[in-house]
C-alpha cells in the first residue's frame, strides 16, 4: 500500500476561471461574447425532504439494531455450519459477519468495541460471538481479490445497491478516504502527524436520482478515474442495474470511455477541454458529443446535455462522509476494504428508506 506522507499531499484545488467551450473560446473579447450568468443559490430542502431525512435515520438505525428478526437465520446457519465440528474453529456465516459490520459502522464502533458491544448482544440470546481475532479472519475472507482484469493498484471492487429493474440516470466520480483519524487540532498545533498514512480512494458509480453507490472501487490514491470507469460500469450491469445515461466530468473524457459505455446503449455526457476539436476519432458517440460541445456556449451545453445533474454524484460523498465520517479506523488492506464495503452498506440503506419514504425524488423520478 502506499502511504501518501509527501507535503504534496495537502495541496488545494481552486478554480481560477469558469468553464469554456471553443466557442465561449472563440466569441472572448467580442460583442458576442456572454457575461458570466449569476450563481444561483442552493434550493433549500423542502418540509417533506427534511422529514425523510429525520425518518429513515432512525428507522434504518432501528433495522440495523434490532437483531430479532436475524436471530432465526443466524441460529441456523450456525448450527448447520458447525454440525459435527471436531477440533476445527467455530465457523461463522455471512450474514452474521455482514450485520456486525453493519451495526458497527451504524454505531460507529471500531472493531474490538463491536466485539465487546457483540458479546452482550448475542451472548443474551445465547449465540457465542466471534473474537476480535476471528472477525479479523472473516474480514479477510470477504475482502476477497478483486476480480481479473481491473487496473493495478485496486483494493476492493464491487457492486451493491438493490436492483429493481428501473432505469437509472447515473454519474461516476471518486473521492478521497482518510487513513489517519488524527483530528485537525493535533495537525494545527503541533504539525503533521509522524507516520501519517494519507489517503485511499474511492471510486463510484452512483444513482443520481436516490443517492444510492450502485458499484464502487477502494484503490490507491495514485490510481486515475478514468481508467475505473469501464470496470465500474461493468460491475453495475453485471448486478443487473440498467443504466440509461451516465455523466462524469473531464477526466473521464477519453474515446476508450466513450465506446466503452456506447456499446452498452449508455448515454454518456462529459465535460471536454476548451481547445477540443469535433472529429469522431473512431467512435461516433466521441464525435457526436464533440460536436454538441464545440457548437454551443457552456450554459447552453449544460442545458442541452443535462449535465446540470452530475454534480449529485458530488452530494452522495458528502452525504457519506457526512453520516459515517470521512476516515476509516482499521489498518489492514482487507480490513480498510470491509470497513468501507460497510459503510456503502448502511449508506444504501439508509438511502433506500428515504426513498421508500419520499416516494418521489426533487426530480419528479419515482424511486420507492
Amino acid at each position: 500500500m502506499i502511504w501518501m506522507t509527501e507535503a504534496g499531499c495537502r495541496r488545494k484545488h481552486k478554480k481560477t476561471d469558469r468553464r469554456r467551450t471553443p466557442h465561449d473560446v472563440r466569441v472572448a473579447g467580442t460583442f458576442a461574447e456572454r457575461p458570466p450568468a449569476p450563481r444561483a443559490p442552493p434550493r433549500a430542502p423542502t418540509p417533506a425532504e427534511n422529514r425523510a431525512n429525520d425518518r429513515a435515520m432512525v428507522e434504518f438505525a432501528w433495522e440495523i439494531s434490532d437483531i430479532t428478526p436475524w436471530l432465526p437465520v443466524f441460529e441456523a446457519e450456525l448450527r448447520e455450519m458447525n454440525r459435527g465440528k471436531r477440533g476445527r474453529p467455530f465457523e461463522y456465516p455471512d450474514s452474521l459477519v455482514l450485520w456486525t459490520l453493519a451495526y458497527m459502522e451504524c454505531l460507529g464502533l471500531s472493531y474490538r468495541m463491536a466485539v465487546g458491544n457483540l458479546s452482550a448482544v448475542l451472548g443474551a440470546h445465547g449465540i457465542a460471538p466471534p473474537s476480535h481475532s476471528r472477525l479479523c479472519e472473516r474480514l479477510g475472507e470477504l475482502a476477497r481479490d478483486p476480480a481479473a482484469g481491473l487496473p493495478a493498484g485496486v483494493l476492493a471492487a464491487r457492486a451493491c445497491g438493490r436492483a429493481d429493474g428501473r432505469e437509472r440516470s447515473a454519474g461516476v466520480d471518486s473521492t478521497g478516504i482518510c487513513l489517519s483519524t488524527a483530528g485537525l487540532w493535533r495537525d494545527e498545533a503541533w504539525g503533521r502527524e509522524e507516520g501519517a498514512r494519507g489517503w485511499l480512494k474511492l471510486h463510484a458509480l452512483v444513482d443520481t436520482d436516490t443517492g444510492e453507490i450502485l458499484a464502487y472501487a477502494v484503490t490507491e490514491r495514485d490510481v486515475g478515474d478514468s481508467p475505473m470507469l469501464p470496470a465500474l460500469l461493468g460491475l453495475a450491469l453485471s448486478a443487473g442495474h440498467r443504466i440509461r445515461t451516465l455523466f462524469a466530468d473531464g477526466a473521464y473524457a477519453s474515446v476508450a470511455n466513450y465506446g466503452a459505455v456506447a456499446a452498452e446503449g449508455i448515454r454518456f455526457v462529459t465535460s471536454f477541454r476548451s481547445d477540443t476539436v469535433p472529429r469522431n476519432r473512431g467512435c461516433a458517440a466521441w464525435g457526436d458529443a464533440t460536436r454538441l460541445w464545440c457548437a454551443l456556449p457552456y450554459g447552453d451545453w449544460v442545458a442541452a446535455s443535462g449535465y446540470g445533474t452530475r454534480w449529485k454524484c458530488e452530494c452522495v460523498f458528502s452525504d457519506l462522509k457526512r453520516i459515517l465520517g470521512e476516515a476509516v479506523t482499521a489498518r489492514k488492506e482487507r480490513s480498510v476494504a470491509a470497513q468501507v464495503a460497510a459503510r456503502v452498506r448502511v449508506f444504501n440503506g439508509y438511502k433506500r428508506k428515504r426513498a421508500e419514504i419520499m416516494g418521489v425524488t426533487g426530480n419528479g423520478v419515482a424511486v420507492a
